[in-house]
């Protein structure tokens, strides 16, 4: 029996979130792979001439554009946030939040410390105005993340009196990328550069998205680009940050790295995207839309029969 067209566009989504699973999934254990069994961490070079680094590469982009041409395929079926009672993702937003927070003291120990000795864990240290201004932003994003569980823990949009409080979040993302682009990506491989500076600016794009969305600002279009975009920040996010965190318990570790600390907070707020897509699809996409809303309404299916009626 076949299906009806606006059921398939509904399933679209749901099938590109599967992908963006698969593609972090498999992004992760190629990139172990590669970085155990085909990496010098004495040289910084790969031993394989860099097959396995961009077999690892080519695989999350093709994921990810496979799963943002599915949700732009099913662009007019993204409607406004609907807040809903949550448990799932309220956890997860408190433990992104708990996660910049502590990075947040963690870095203002470094930094008293290296104001007295001259030694800092973090490069950026010795560039005072970003370090800080990246500093203060992990700490204010984190406690809007506390905040904004809050709503997801009772089903309400806390953020509908304040809807520009999420910008603290873009700008967290701008100090981010900033940061990263300035003094970690510094490896020898382009892969590896590309992992650290596109993740970050793929998850840039999608908080700055995502607060037009809970700001209520074309909510149709910055739903899409949040999927779109925050489909890219998961996948390549997750299979650079979680395989270099896994690697670090093993004592593998490189120059180039990010520190674990930065890591840790960048990987909660893309597990964080992971799972408020998956509630957005849950509860978010209309089964069905009016010229109004999306554009040219899709084909309705026709009767099998068709009545005739006489003037």
């Amino acid at each position: 029996m076949e299906k009806n067209w606006k059921e398939l566009s509904f399933m679209n989504v749901g099938n590109a979130l599967k992908v963006t699973c698969v593609g972090f999934g498999g992004g992760v254990f190629l990139r172990a792979v590669q970085m155990l069994y085909y990496f010098d961490y004495e040289t910084g070079f790969y031993t394989d001439g860099g097959v396995m680094a961009w077999c690892s590469l080519i695989f999350v982009l093709l994921t990810s554009l496979l799963a943002g041409a599915m949700c732009f395929q099913s662009r007019r079926y993204f409607g406004p946030y609907v807040p809903r009672k949550n448990n799932t993702l309220g956890i997860v937003a408190v433990l992104s939040g708990a996660a910049l927070v502590v990075s947040a003291l963690l870095q203002t120990v470094d930094y008293i410390g290296y104001l007295k000795t001259g030694s800092s864990a973090y490069d950026s240290a010795e560039r005072g105005v970003i370090h800080i201004a990246f500093l203060i932003s992990c700490f204010l994003f984190g406690a809007v993340q506390l905040f904004v569980a809050k709503g997801f823990f009772q089903g309400k949009n806390v953020l509908e009196k304040v809807p520009l409080l999420y910008l603290v979040a873009v700008l967290w993302g701008i100090a981010y990328l900033i940061l990263v682009y300035m003094f970690y990506a510094k490896s020898s491989s382009f892969v590896e550069n590309f992992f650290a500076v596109a993740g970050g600016a793929s998850v840039l794009l999608s908080l700055f998205y995502l607060c037009k969305l809970f700001a209520g600002v074309e909510e149709g279009s910055a739903a899409k680009r949040v999927f779109v975009a925050g489909i890219f920040a998961v996948v390549l996010t997750v299979t650079y940050s979680f395989s270099n965190l896994a690697l670090l318990l093993l004592g593998k570790s490189y120059s180039g790295e990010i520190p674990a600390m930065i890591q840790l907070s960048s990987l909660g707020v893309s597990l964080f995207l992971l799972v408020f897509l998956m509630t957005f699809r849950k509860y978010s996409i209309r089964r069905n839309t009016t010229p109004k809303e999306g554009g040219e309404e899709p084909p309705a299916r026709r009767s099998a029969s068709r009545r005739f009626r006489p003037n």
